[in-house]
This record gives C-alpha cells, structure tokens and sequence, in this order.
C-alpha cells in the first residue's frame, strides 16, 4: 500500500512497536532574511587587519586598531555607528594597491603676533585649536600647529612643517584624499574664531590625491553569495561607480534571477551643482544612490555612512517608509554652497539625491533617489526612482522565496485539480498560486504592498511541465507620501 501520510525519517517497513513522531517545522518557520551592511573604504598600510577580505566589524576601537585611526574604513564606521548602533555591520577594508598619490594641502604663515590667540582649523568637521602667544612667530606657530595636528590620530591626514608652513597630507591614497576639506575659523569671530592680530594665513586645499583601489572588483567578487543590503563606500569615479554597476546589475549581477542578492549602493559627492549634475546625467542604475553635499566641510565618505545608517535602521523598520527628514550629525554647507529649490528639484531629475537644513543648522535628508532615468530604449522611466520602491522590491521579493520554500520542500508536482490529502508532500501550480497569495497578504499588512484584491485576481501559476511552476506576480509596491499641494483660496468677510 501506498503511503498517504509523508513522515521524515520513518519507513513503512518498521514492524518495531513504538510512539514515532517527527518534529516537522517547515510550517513554523518565522525568521527573516539577515539584513546585512558593508562599509568599504580604505585601510592604511600599517593596520594590523587582512586587506581585501570583508570581515564583521568588532566597533569602533576595533576597526581603528586593525585598520588604522584616521583611515577611510575607521572614519566610515566610527560615522556609521553614531546612528546605526545595533545592525549587523561588516567592512571591506581595501588596501592601498592602485592608488598613484596622495592629496596634499598646504597652511602658509607669515607675521609675528602682536597678541595672545589662537588658531581655528577645521580638518573635515574636525576642529583642532592651537593657542598662539604674544610674539610666536610663523615658524613657531607652523611647527606647533603641526604637532597638534598630529596629536589628533582620528583625522584623516598627518601634518609637517617648514619655515611657517603646515603640509598636510592624507593618510590614504587615492583621489578621495581631494575631498578633505581644509578651513581656518570656519565659524567666524561670532564663534571667538580669528587670526591673532599680526599673523596672515594663505590656505591651499588638498589636490593631487590620484588613483583608486584596484581590488576593489576582485575584493566584490570574493563576497561569494553572503548577502548585503547595502553597501556604502566613498569612489565617486566613473570607474568605481561601473565596478558597482556590473557588481549588482540585473542581468549578470547581483540582482540576477539565478543569484537572488541583490544590495543597494550608497555613495555621496561634494561638489558645486554643475559638478554634481554632471556626474549625475552619466549614470543610469536603480541600484546606486549618490547624495550630494555641496561645499560642506565633512568629508563625503561621512556623508554616506551616516545616509546609509539612516536606510539601514528604516529598512529594517518598514522599507516602504519614506527616507526623508531624517537628521545627519554633519556640518552643513555654507551659505553660498546651499541648494536652492530650483537647483534641488533639478538634481532629483538628475539622479542625485538632496538634503536641506532646518532652523537648528541640523542637515537633514530631503529625498533618496535612485540614478537610474532611462530605460533599455533611452526614453524617461521613473518606474525606479524611489530607493524605497527597490528596497521594498528586494525585501519583498526575499520574503516571498523564504515563504515558498518552506512550505514546498521536496514536493511532488500535480496537475491542478489533482486531490492532495493532508500530509502529502505534493502540491499543484494551483495551490502554489494561491500561498502566493496568502503570502502578498501578509505583505499587505506589513503595508509593503498594496491592492491584494488586485494581485490575487491577476497572479498566473502554470505548471510549465518538467516539475517547474511559473508565477506571474503583479506587485503593487506601496507609495511614499513626499508632497501635499493645496490651494488655499480666501475670501473677505
């Protein structure tokens, strides 16, 4: 006789008397998806850690002792971690290969002080005083400033002096060393910041820096198929950026139906608006994010590891929840450096996301979008705009899988309308169309999706033949409210 009943682990030829029950939680199974993040950036030639293999990061003090204090890595999480402090980080430190030179900047001082005082230089947002006395001169104060610099390990350049000047040179290599910014008294004499009377300061900004890791492709590939959510570096280069472009595309990448990763990267670019735009008319992937800064002092790669702290903690919460208003601890660009409306609604055409800053100087997300404009055939397409919709979609998507595969594992296929009894590992297309749907439900209540009436009615499952089941799933992702618009029409009484 034929079994009806399908029990793991126990043969109908057993004549031993007993109890015999299997423990089955194929139905039980509650645990989700492993949401994952991956900080890359450089590490400095003397860390302790293995270069190029991605690891979970151990902290802060950890990533600073293996990697280097001040390196792009040790910066990135430090950053990440104001925000994010409980998810489950990893990092990719690369090692210096590739990179030509490094950025170099420059403080020329001349004079003799004729008062007590001090000195304001903003690294970054970092902000390193060196009290002046009556009658140091240039050399003095170089050699001293210098020196202090140095005292501050968790910047991202080292400093030497010479007749009156300060050189500045960044800790790693490559062109990201250009984006450190170098200010003197940022703040003004508002906030007790001046040159001492007698002393003159010419400032040159870091330049020079030239190259980018060239492991960086190898180091993605190595990732193997742990899967990331997001992954959050400071390569603002065309050929960074198409590294991460083949990396998660959807026809051979990540995101491809046989790999089933997918990912999100998140990056950020100081520049004026002609220079973001620029950059921004060039790409055209749903799968990468880039942030725009403008002229403020801290470095993009902060940029991105506080964006991507802020996605990080609100994907895990809902996805579909708008990435908007939510507050940076950056500094905020200066006046001149500002987005207008115009410029702003601009970019978001352009494919770069944009901030603003509300009345207490805090930055703050404005809107998250996606580089991607044009589909296959070069026309408009926004049906990517949003990184909540891709978000969502992978979160959606992943979710699904899990739920199918644990309730069909090592099932017969039938022809619908085939009569299954309970306990049968056998199902039709039928009845997986309609877990599908169970299953979008479900979805609907985490508020993922929407219209369940609608995909129900439109799902498709054919029993293709050969044991393959084919699905046609008409995913309504939710929206995101970004805009109110009234007309506030009155009347005198």
């Amino acid at each position: 006789m034929v079994d009806t009943i399908s029990i793991p682990g126990y043969s109908s030829d057993n004549r031993v008397p007993g109890f015999y029950f299997a423990l089955d939680a194929s139905k039980a199974n509650t645990a989700k998806v492993r949401r994952r993040v991956l900080l890359i950036g450089q590490m400095l030639e003397s860390g302790a850690g293995t270069p190029d293999v991605a690891v979970q990061c151990g902290g802060v003090t950890s990533a600073q002792g293996l990697y280097g204090t001040g390196s792009q890595i040790a910066l990135m999480v430090e950053a990440y971690r104001k925000i994010d402090r409980t998810g489950e980080l990893w990092v990719l430190p690369l090692s210096e290969s590739g990179v030509v030179s490094k950025a170099k900047g420059s403080i020329q001082f001349s004079g003799t002080a004729s008062q007590n005082g001090k000195i304001s230089l903003y690294i970054g947002d970092q902000l390193i005083e060196y009290f002046v006395t009556k009658g140091d001169n240039a050399t003095t104060i170089a050699k001293n400033l210098a020196d202090r610099v140095n005292a501050f390990a968790n910047v991202p350049v080292q400093a030497d002096s010479s007749e009156g000047k300060v050189n500045l040179t960044a800790k790693n290599g490559g062109q990201c060393g250009n984006a450190i910014a170098l200010n003197l008294n940022l703040l003004g004499e508002i906030a007790g910041q001046a040159l001492p009377l007698g002393i003159t300061a010419t400032l040159t900004k870091m330049q020079g820096g030239v190259g980018t890791p060239s492991s960086l492709s190898n180091c993605l590939a190595g990732l193997g198929s742990r899967q990331f959510d997001l992954f959050i570096h400071p390569f603002t280069d065309l050929q960074s950026l198409s590294i991460f472009t083949d990396f998660l595309n959807d026809q051979s990448g990540r995101w491809q139906l046989t790999d089933q990763l997918y990912g999100h990267t998140i990056t950020a670019l100081s520049g004026t608006y002609g220079e973001v735009t620029a950059l921004g008319d060039r790409l055209n992937d749903q799968h990468m994010t880039i942030m725009s800064t403008s002229d403020s002092p801290t470095h993009p790669m902060i940029w991105a590891a506080q964006v991507g702290a802020q996605v990080a903690v609100s994907m895990r919460n809902n996805p579909a929840i708008p990435i908007t208003g939510l507050v940076l601890s950056v500094m905020p660009p200066s006046d001149q450096g500002f987005f207008n409306f115009q410029q702003r609604n601009s970019l978001l055409y352009d494919g770069i996301s944009t901030f603003i800053v509300n009345d207490n100087n805090q930055v703050m997300i404005e809107r998250l979008i996606t580089t991607y404009k044009r589909n296959s055939y070069g026309n408009e397409d926004n049906s990517y705009l949003n990184i909540e919709t891709m978000l969502t979609a992978s979160m959606a998507i992943q979710d699904m899988r899990q739920f199918l595969s644990d309730q069909f594992p090592r099932c017969v296929l039938l022809r619908d309308g085939s009569k299954i009894t309970a306990g049968q590992q056998a199902t039709t297309a039928e009845l997986i169309g309609k877990t599908c749907i169970a299953r979008y439900r479900t979805q609907a209540e985490y508020l993922w999706v929407q219209d369940t009436d609608g995909f129900a009615s439109e799902l498709k499952a054919e029993n293709a033949g050969n044991g393959t089941v084919k699905l046609l799933m008409p995913y309504r992702f939710s929206d995101q409210l970004f805009i109110i618009a009234g007309n506030c029409q009155f009347t005198k009484g």
